[in-house]
């Protein structure tokens, strides 16, 4: 008798296995991303919840202060005023307190990523179109909707282009020497926000420039911790000294930090500044200002000033 032949497994079978194991692990998978997604909205909101309990004790806290202030206005009649007082600013800071406790929070990390991730492109577009290091800030007080454009330039020796060729990304001016980029400064709305918030005059010296800017990045906007000033009238530059900046590495391209002092010298200076970042021991870092030896051209009157890193004259003979 002839034995049987061993039956072989059906492909197509075998193939609805396969289907089926990829299928619940797809599933399994996107039952663990929504548990993830899940917990992080939790995280997010009990973070969120975390922060306005804390808004809303320290308005308790102005309450209580007021409060008491008050009742104390009332048992002392020799110091009421100066408990009244007390009391009224109490009161007052507990309300603003507690009516503008922020909805929403976002932490450092996600604005280090947004930041360097824009940085990143513009380094990016620097090094593909072979464009120089030195960046100049150029003031743009002829256009309200600007306070100053970062030019990249794409030659050693570059002019300053006329302020309506900076409107344009890709600077394509009739004079070689004018060719680069030109950027919206991180630091531009930046500055606007400080205008805005600005109690007296702003400065037009390099020392009061340097002082109400700096005042600005520590106070108004904490975007560093402390800061030191240094002016250099004779080489016309200021280098300003900085404590734990965020955003991170300040030698990035247009750094928040180090554009608003750099938009704020060509603002309050009204000319064209370039910047520098070096390494302290002392300090994170160290944000140089120069306006030395740079004029911005007028083109429509054919006067153009060359920058350049090194620059000689020979006198000609005749």
């Amino acid at each position: 008798m002839s034995q049987p032949e061993p039956t072989q497994p059906d492909a197509s079978v075998e193939e609805r296995d396969q289907r089926a194991d990829d299928e619940r692990d797809r599933q399994t998978l996107e039952a663990e991303l929504e548990v993830l997604r899940e917990e992080n909205r939790r995280l997010r909101d009990s973070y969120a919840r975390a922060k306005r309990a804390t808004f809303r004790r320290t308005a308790m806290g102005f309450f209580v202060v007021g409060g008491l202030s008050l009742i104390a206005a009332l048992l002392f009649p020799a110091l009421q005023t100066i408990f009244v007082a007390f009391g009224g600013t109490g009161v007052f800071a507990g309300i603003v307190t507690f009516y503008l406790t922020p909805e929403r929070f976002v932490s450092t990390s996600v604005s280090d990523t947004v930041f360097e991730t824009l940085a990143d492109v513009e380094q990016h577009l620097v090094r593909e179109l072979e464009l120089q290091t030195e960046t100049v800030y150029v003031p743009t007080t002829s256009r309200p909707e600007t306070n100053a454009r970062l030019f990249v330039p794409q030659h050693v020796e570059y002019v300053v282009p006329d302020v309506a060729e900076l409107a344009e990304l890709f600077v394509t001016s009739n004079v070689e020497a004018a060719q680069g980029v030109s950027l919206p400064p991180t630091g531009d709305r930046l500055y606007t926000e400080f205008e805005r918030s600005a109690s007296g005059d702003l400065g037009d010296d390099p020392g009061a420039i340097a002082t109400q800017l700096t005042a600005a990045l520590s106070e108004q906007f904490e975007l560093v911790d402390e800061t030191t000033i240094e002016i250099d009238d004779e080489n016309r530059n200021a280098s300003i000294a900085l404590d734990n900046p965020a955003f991170g590495d300040i030698h990035q391209l247009d750094h928040p930090v180090v554009s608003l002092l750099a938009v704020g010298f060509a603002t309050g200076l009204d000319r064209p500044v370039t910047v520098e970042t070096r390494e302290d021991d002392r300090f994170s870092g160290v944000v140089t200002v120069s306006w030395d030896d740079i004029e911005q051209p007028s083109v429509q009157s054919g006067d153009t000033t060359t920058r350049t890193q090194e620059t000689t004259a020979t006198p000609e003979n005749d």
